[in-house]
């Protein structure tokens, strides 16, 4: 059997090997239980190599030594990885070139990924080739990628999210409980700052919450000149007399903090919260919507990137301090659904007063920006809209679906999301 007759091979002629559940990694263990063959002394003389990626196939070419070629076929589904080679591989026995194959994706651990391989409906069956992938294949390796005009694509069995019974929250738009208070005439002040760093960032163990700190005002008592210590605990604020907002509103911030920890990531996770986190992540966001009257009378608000809280342990650096805006208006989520003709692409956008806007990318939990001004600030109004917004920043907002994926699960989706959400179709 040639290379063009394999690309549309009947799917009940490939060995079928289980991949782990909900992943697209097959073990050693699973394969070893579907062969007789095993991993000779001499298996670095067998010579293994990618040739190319159509249809959705994967063709490999293996060499023994002291005889032919033989080329071996990998197809990538949901649960399964099925084979077939051109010598003698069927549904019922998986050949020796065809174990050699798969174990030369194992070479560093008893398991191989095969989920980069898994790009179903996206090729021309007529051609074999997609007009969505960039497929290199060159002396430096074997690379699949999306065309850079193309957003990230849901697949199908690709995780969704379900959203959750809101939580009661303040009402937007009631007045502040007073003005900004007037203190003795000092030079020293308190400010506050968000402290936060994009959740999926290797830099990041935390939620974004709310840090007061100690600064010295310029001659015009306009701004700050110079920052000289974050305020983290109660013993911090000796030397500066406070309003009673800030009383309250330190006190608030206190608690956030306590609240504000997950866990480090590696440099490839994403950030997912387990139950523990999730709950506090609630709370916090609950402290957000209880602080932020007081928040909006002060006068000093900074944001501050923490590099995962090391930066509180020194003074605050004016690099790290970029003065911002808490805006009082409570965003409304907007989904856009357009019609690329083979696909959908669906982004998440938000309005203020009605205006339509886009967001700055990366956000930050619990908040929305908008991409013209990342220093204005809007509080999200729910629990669910905190979820949603985490939900899109995986694929920088926007999200493309394949219109025969759209049907389903996909579809079941958006239906759920348009009870609680304006979706807008172009």
């Amino acid at each position: 059997m040639d290379q063009q007759q394999i690309q549309n091979i009947d799917e009940k002629r490939f060995f079928r090997l289980p991949f782990e559940k909900n992943t697209f990694r097959l073990s050693l263990n699973t394969l070893n239980a579907h062969s007789n063959f095993r991993k000779p002394a001499n298996f670095y003389q067998i010579e293994t190599k990618i040739l190319s990626f159509k249809n959705e196939l994967l063709t490999v070419s293996v060499k023994l030594p002291d005889e032919p070629k033989k080329l071996v076929y990998l197809k990538v589904t949901r649960e399964e990885l099925l084979v077939s080679c051109n010598f003698d591989t069927d549904q019922t026995y998986l050949s020796r070139y065809a174990y050699y194959a798969i174990l030369g994706k194992m070479v560093y651990s008893e398991t191989a990924n095969f989920k980069e391989y898994y790009w179903p409906d996206f090729f021309d069956p007529n051609t074999g080739r997609s007009k969505f992938l960039k497929i290199f294949n060159d002396r430096r390796g074997f690379d699949i990628n999306l065309k850079p005009k193309y957003p990230s694509f849901y697949k199908p069995g690709d995780t969704l999210l379900e959203l959750q019974q809101d939580q009661e929250v303040p009402k937007a738009g009631k007045p502040l409980n007073s003005l900004p208070e007037e203190l003795p005439i000092s030079d020293k002040v308190m400010g506050f700052a968000l402290a936060d760093t994009n959740l999926s960032s290797i830099h990041s163990n935390h939620y974004p919450f709310l840090v007061p700190f100690h600064g010295i005002l310029t001659k015009d008592r306009k701004k700050i000149k110079y920052y000289s210590s974050f305020h983290l605990n109660e013993h911090d604020s000796s030397e500066l007399i406070l309003s009673e907002n800030q009383k309250q509103l330190t006190n608030i911030c206190f608690k956030m903090r306590e609240l504000a920890p997950v866990r480090n990531l590696g440099w490839q996770d994403k950030f997912v919260p387990n139950k523990e986190e999730l709950e506090n992540g609630k709370k916090l966001f609950l402290l957000w919507h209880h602080a932020f009257e007081l928040i909006q009378s002060q006068k000093h608000l900074y944001f501050a990137c923490t590099m995962g809280l090391k930066n509180l342990k020194r003074k605050p650096s004016r690099s790290w301090m970029n003065p911002c805006e808490f805006k009082k208006e409570r965003p409304q989520l907007v989904i856009k659904r357009i019609d690329k003709g083979d696909y959908f692409q669906i982004e998440l956008a938000f309005k203020i007063n009605g205006k339509l806007k886009t967001l700055y990318y990366p956000d930050l939990a619990f908040f929305v920006r908008p991409k013209s001004n990342w220093l204005h600030k809007y509080l999200l109004g729910s629990f669910n809209d905190y979820l949603l917004t985490s939900f899109f920043r995986k694929t920088c907002n926007k999200l493309a679906v394949l219109k025969p994926h759209y049907a389903g699960d996909f579809e079941s989706f958006m239906n759920k999301l348009e009870e609680k959400y304006e979706i807008i179709d172009f």
